[in-house]
């Protein structure tokens, strides 16, 4: 598997998380902007994944990675306003965690 896939994933799912968090927060002009502009971001930085993965590898990785990003958002917001985490939660993050690194492994 290609390095320069696996980054351009990570950074696509980075953007992805970030433009997610942005639709739930965002309140002015400029703050829409931002996001609009990082759901662009995020899909050009999908594409160049294509150039060195497989679609499905590299759709697999980007919806994985963007999940873990989102929810690990969520928990630190939970975790810093005092709010409960579920343990199954928890639990399934770490599946997919897992079923992503497996990919990965299963692919070099």
């Amino acid at each position: 598997m290609s390095n320069k896939g696996f980054f351009w994933v990570i950074v696509g799912a980075t953007f992805e998380a970030s433009w997610a968090y942005g639709l739930k927060y965002a309140n002015a002009p400029l703050e829409w902007i931002a996001t609009a502009i990082l759901v662009c971001c995020s899909f050009l930085s999908f594409m160049l994944s294509f150039k060195y993965l497989s679609v499905s590898v590299a759709y697999t990785m980007f919806i994985g990675f963007g999940t873990i990003f989102i929810v690990g958002a969520e928990i630190i917001t939970n975790y810093f306003n005092n709010d409960s985490i579920s343990f199954l939660r928890i639990l399934f993050i770490l599946l997919i965690i897992i079923g992503v690194l497996g990919l990965k492994r299963s692919q070099a």
